[in-house]
């Protein structure tokens, strides 16, 4: 029979001591899997307080007393702490380390993923920041990873143990670096957020940009109307004639600058024009009237009103400007002269249905027209025609004019829709709900 070796009788306490070691391990990897689990901080308004619950989660889990964040500059020669978790609360610092002035530090940093240091007071690796550093906040023992999000590197997140020297094991190191991924996507949606807010404060500048041009084409043609009826004002009082029309010309169409000044303040205000009650005739009546003294010479105005009053519930500033706007369009498609039209008249919709293109709801509406013989609109342009900053003017047009009109006719529950033939003219028909 061999002879049973002395060894084997520990054979059984050496099991049993592996398979602690292996439910310790297991325990261990599961108490931090469900702490990076937890950390749902995504969604936080900014990167300092999704550092603050990275920083807390993982403090706690290590049982250590400071967390610190750094990141690079943009030369990545440098790196800058702004802000850690020192002893239960984020705390701001300024703290700087170059690759210059810790060369032994950096280049252990850089040669692999995480860098473990257990004795912090004497691994050479930190023999450059002793002083400044190490001794200054009573740091034992260090844990660095760096935060990397696509393939790119941002800094590094250092877990710092206050007191003596502490042995890191392989499952601190995977957390560690499992945090930082988490801080490393952190900033990541922090810098998609910022550009977005740049994007979105650009589009802003230029919406306004554009808003403004808009307004200084409304501004301008209410003063060509000043302009015209005072040379027209002064020819006939030079003359010894009556410029009394020419005055009221004058007089309506500052009234008409004053509320569009009015309107600006009320939208910088989120508020809306108060509305009144109104005949669509007797306002398009006045508009034409001060309108015709403006136009071009080769192109004839005419408005065929209803024979019926058209009473409605509308801001007289917008029937105005959305009036102002095409009529200036109709000239545009014009330049060698032709016929204008505004006409109005009663329309009811029995069945809702296409009337014009459009669905139109049922009710009696105020059905005004604005008919010109120009040139007409292509039909691959005539969908784009109402859609905001449109134009075919170049750089004569905001596109805005139409876009103002559909806006406005639908705020008032009514609609908008163009027919036109090419080198025949177009039509744009708009209806009011009448307020009977």
């Amino acid at each position: 029979m061999p002879e049973t070796p002395a060894t084997f009788g520990l054979a059984p306490s050496f099991e049993a001591a592996e398979a602690e070691r292996a439910r310790a391990f297991e325990s261990e990897a599961r108490r931090f899997q469900n702490v990076l689990s937890e950390l749902s901080v995504l969604n936080r308004e900014d990167l300092r307080s999704v550092f603050a619950v990275i920083a807390q989660a993982g403090s706690q889990a290590l049982s250590v007393d400071r967390v610190s964040l750094w990141r690079y500059d943009r030369s990545r020669s440098v790196m800058v702490c702004p802000a850690a978790w020192h002893n239960g609360a984020l705390v701001d610092e300024e703290l700087v380390v170059s690759r210059d002035a810790n060369p032994i530090y950096w280049q252990a940093l850089h040669a692999g993923r995480t860098l473990p240091i257990a004795d912090a007071v004497n691994d050479p690796a930190l023999s450059e920041m002793q002083e400044g550093y190490v001794a200054r906040y009573g740091i034992g023992a260090m844990l660095d990873s760096g935060i990397r999000v696509e393939r790119g590197t941002f800094g590094i997140v250092c877990m710092e143990h206050i007191g003596g020297p502490r042995h890191w094991t392989v499952l601190e190191e995977q957390f560690v670096a499992s945090l930082a991924d988490r801080v490393g996507l952190a900033i990541l949606f922090d810098e998609q957020r910022r550009l977005e807010l740049q994007l979105q404060q650009a589009s802003k500048m230029e919406a306004l940009g554009l808003m403004a041009g808009g307004v200084a084409h409304d501004f301008n043609n209410v003063l060509n109307i000043v302009l015209a009826s005072t040379d027209a004002a002064q020819s006939a009082i030079l003359k010894g004639s009556d410029a009394t029309a020419d005055l009221e010309s004058i007089e309506h169409a500052v009234l008409r600058a004053a509320a569009l000044t009015r309107k600006l303040l009320y939208i910088s205000k989120n508020d809306q024009l108060g509305r009144e009650k109104l005949d669509l005739n007797d306002a398009i009546r006045t508009f034409t009237d001060s309108t015709k003294r403006v136009l071009p010479e080769n192109v004839h105005l005419m408005f065929l009103p209803a024979a019926q009053p058209l009473p409605l519930d509308a801001e007289r500033t917008f029937i105005d400007q959305a009036l102002m706007n095409l009529v200036t369009n109709a000239i545009y498609a014009m330049p060698t002269g032709g016929s204008l039209t505004i006409a109005t008249r009663v329309t009811t919709i029995n069945d809702t249905g296409l009337t014009h293109g459009i669905t139109i709801r049922e009710g009696t509406y105020a059905h005004l027209r604005v008919l010109d013989t120009g040139a007409g609109i292509p039909s691959d342009v005539l969908p784009q025609v109402f859609e905001p900053f449109f134009t075919t003017k170049g750089r004569a047009g905001t596109g805005l004019g139409l876009a103002v009109v559909y806006g406005g006719i639908r705020a008032h529950g009514g609609y908008v829709s163009v027919e036109s033939v090419v080198g025949r003219g177009t039509v744009f028909h708009l209806f009011f709900p009448l307020d009977i």
